[in-house]
């Protein structure tokens, strides 16, 4: 928090020159590899910084269509399903859970993630009813908090759409895609008995598998549910969140608009985005405003729901600020929630949180020229009271430290 007063009340002494900034977090606080965030971050910036170095202006139309097309291929059959696995397997290694990541598709065309008995799920279904559920969405909480990272890539004109754009889109039709399965019968219908109880996926499919423990905690467990399982009423919810979720399309950087000017020193983004929560969904609205080509904030608000009720929250970033001549770069946040107490699908009673988090790099080694990147050394902290924060690893009072490195390079676009 100090951090963010202090760009407000100090004269900035920056570059303005516009860089791309490449986050690889190292470590996170955490005994394992990898968080949710740490695997979205080697993922998004990995396709960005090898993007970046093939895609220049020199490239025929021939070698940026095979750039386009292995990329959306890439993404299709594996990329996505990697981040998108290893929002699962968070949940798990957050509690101590070993478990395996497939995201190669098998016979049923679908990755998983297995490695995990009957009992251990049930376990966890009786004693910690929040995480059981949040097992089941942070599938598409990943593949949320992706979409995120890289619109404010494309909102804060650090990335160019030619370079990331086809990861972007497949991820954001595949993400969809998933949601609109509420509104129809799968033709895949997987059997339990058909597999050892270790090769089968953790949660199956995620919608279906959240709505029925939300609404019938208690009933027979099984982990493949099918639409038509569901009672009338919560093939009704399952509709509803396939009609909430239409506003993910809702975001300029799908239809490649940016840079709307607001006023003489401050251009601006927005995007509307939906998902999922440990006890119902979310909607959320961004702002990316950028102020005198200096300072990148993202001040959003966002709605929890729970069965009946309405849950406010919101926040703001700063994101990749740049002062003493580029010698350091800082990102900082702080958010605000309401949610329903102990995290629970029916009850109007609210719990508010908080969270904080800010990350300072110094620069170790700067580049002869535009064309050699500069590095950074990263050092962080973060803290969250207790309840749902997207991408951060725990559900209750969390404090973390993260250490890593930023590459930059100078966007010659």
């Amino acid at each position: 928090m100090k951090h963010i007063l202090i760009v407000f009340l100090v004269v900035p002494f920056i570059n303005s020159a516009q860089s791309k900034y490449y986050n690889y977090n190292l470590y996170e606080g955490k005994s394992y590899l990898f968080t949710m965030d740490q695997s979205n971050d080697l993922m998004l910036n990995s396709i960005r910084f090898i993007g970046g170095q093939i895609n220049n202006s020199q490239n025929t139309k021939k070698e940026e269509k095979l750039y386009t097309g292995g990329l959306l291929i890439f993404t299709s059959l594996i990329g996505q399903a990697i981040t998108h696995e290893a929002g699962h397997q968070s949940v798990l290694s957050e509690l101590g859970i070993g478990s395996i990541s497939k995201p190669f598709m098998d016979k049923n065309l679908v990755a998983k993630v297995t490695g995990v008995t009957n009992e251990t799920l049930i376990n966890l279904r009786n004693n910690s009813f929040p995480n059981y559920i949040r097992l089941h969405t942070a599938g598409l909480e990943s593949d949320y908090a992706y979409l995120r990272k890289s619109d404010s890539y494309f909102s804060f004109n650090e990335e160019d759409y030619k370079v990331l754009y086809p990861d972007y889109v497949i991820r954001k039709l595949a993400t969809q895609f998933y949601y609109l399965t509420s509104f129809f019968d799968s033709k895949t219908k997987i059997k339990e008995v058909d597999s050892n109880e270790l090769d089968r996926d953790i949660v199956g499919h995620d919608v279906y598998g959240m709505i029925r423990h939300l609404h019938r905690l208690s009933m027979e467990f099984y982990r493949y549910t099918q639409r038509e399982d569901l009672t009338k009423e919560e093939k009704s919810y399952a509709r509803r969140i396939g009609y909430m979720s239409l506003v993910n399309f809702l975001n300029p950087n799908l239809w490649k608009s940016r840079n709307y000017r607001i006023s003489d020193i401050v251009t601006g983004n927005f995007s509307v985005s939906y998902s999922l929560a440990p006890f119902g969904d979310f909607i959320e609205q961004n702002a990316y405003l950028k102020i005198s080509d200096k300072y990148k904030l993202n001040p959003y608000f966002r709605q929890y729901f729970n069965k009946s009720y309405t849950f406010l929250a919101g926040g703001i970033g700063l994101h990749n600020y740049s002062f003493l001549d580029d010698k350091f770069l800082l990102n900082s946040s702080i958010d605000f929630w309401e949610q329903p107490r102990n995290l629970e699908f029916r009850t109007k009673e609210k719990e508010v949180g908080l969270g904080v988090k800010s990350e300072l790099a110094m620069r170790f080694s700067k580049g002869e020229n535009d064309t050699k990147p500069s590095a950074y050394f990263n050092l962080g902290m973060s803290y969250k009271t207790n309840g749902f924060l997207p991408e951060a690893p725990s559900l209750s009072n969390d404090f973390q430290i993260y250490l890593g490195i930023i590459i930059s390079m100078k966007n010659k676009s």
